[in-house]
């Protein structure tokens, strides 16, 4: 019997994101940050969980924070980050500053994110 190895197990497949209300720049970048969590093993295996289902497209972002454990995994992610914030001296976090900010000037010279605009309410 021929079995790939790194074959994807069935419902585990690797989707871009399509999210209706969202702008084409916004669905590149959701996407991207999704396999980030999914394939960093230091992020809680909750978050990991939420991304693939999403990326397998078995999981909207609309129903995330309409089901409970989606909702405890965003918030107990957040309440981390803030925690690893607060720990940060003065110049880390500056440091992380710049490089939002330079990372941010690069996506604008490329043109990511130009053309978007928020929805009218």
């Amino acid at each position: 019997m021929n079995s790939r190895i790194d074959a994807p197990a069935p419902g585990e497949r690797d989707y871009p994101l399509a999210e209706q209300d969202l702008a084409e720049e916004q669905n590149a970048h959701l996407t991207k940050a999704l396999r980030a969590v999914r394939n960093t093993p230091s992020a809680p295996p909750a978050l990991q969980d939420i991304a693939r289902k999403m990326l397998g497209g078995r999981l909207e972002l609309k129903d995330v924070l309409d089901d409970p454990s989606g909702f405890r995994a965003l918030t107990d992610g957040v309440s981390g980050m803030r925690e690893s914030w607060r720990s940060m001296s003065p110049q880390d976090r500056q440091a992380v500053r710049a490089k939002v900010e330079e990372k941010a000037a690069e996506a604008e010279a490329e043109g990511v994110g130009a053309t978007y605009r928020p929805r009218e309410a």
